[in-house]
């Protein structure tokens, strides 16, 4: 009668999985991504996709561009059902984790100024403000926060 432990595994973003995340994208995104632009993307030789899965359920992805060293931030969106259970934290954390391990130097992102959750989220991977981008989003045209987070030098 213990508890039930969730695991929790994440994995590169295929061809297969252009559905859940084009429903994904529609329940997260104004600007949501069809399934053409996400094809283009896993395409891109420059971009980095990965799905966040527990329980054999698809629950997130995100991803990034690796540009000249530093990994810039495109999507990080969890289910509408898993969200505030901190599936975020953790998706958010794995995309850094990946960054480092093919090589960036840094990973930036844009998050909108009123989203203090995700704000919340990047800053628990260690990311920092620098600044904001005024009128960044076209829907509200609420600004930007842009974030930051560098690789620590090994010693």
């Amino acid at each position: 009668m213990g508890e039930k432990t969730t695991e929790i595994i994440f994995r590169p973003m295929t061809y297969a999985d252009l559905d859940f995340v084009e429903s994904l994208e529609a329940e997260s995104f104004h600007d949501a991504w069809n399934k053409s632009m996400l094809d283009n993307e896993l395409s891109n030789a420059l971009s980095t996709y990965i799905i966040m899965e527990t329980d054999n359920e698809m629950v997130g992805y995100a991803g990034f561009w690796n540009i000249a060293g530093e990994a810039q931030v495109t999507r990080v969106a969890v289910s509408k059902s898993k969200r505030g259970l901190g599936y975020g934290n953790l998706l958010s954390q794995a995309l850094v984790d990946k960054a480092w391990e093919i090589g960036a130097e840094a990973v930036t992102l844009e998050v909108r100024e009123t989203n203090m959750v995700a704000q919340k989220a990047y800053e628990k991977c260690g990311f920092a403000s620098s600044g904001i981008r005024p009128g960044y989003y076209e829907d509200t045209h609420e600004g930007a926060v842009i974030m930051w987070l560098y690789k620590k030098k090994e010693d």
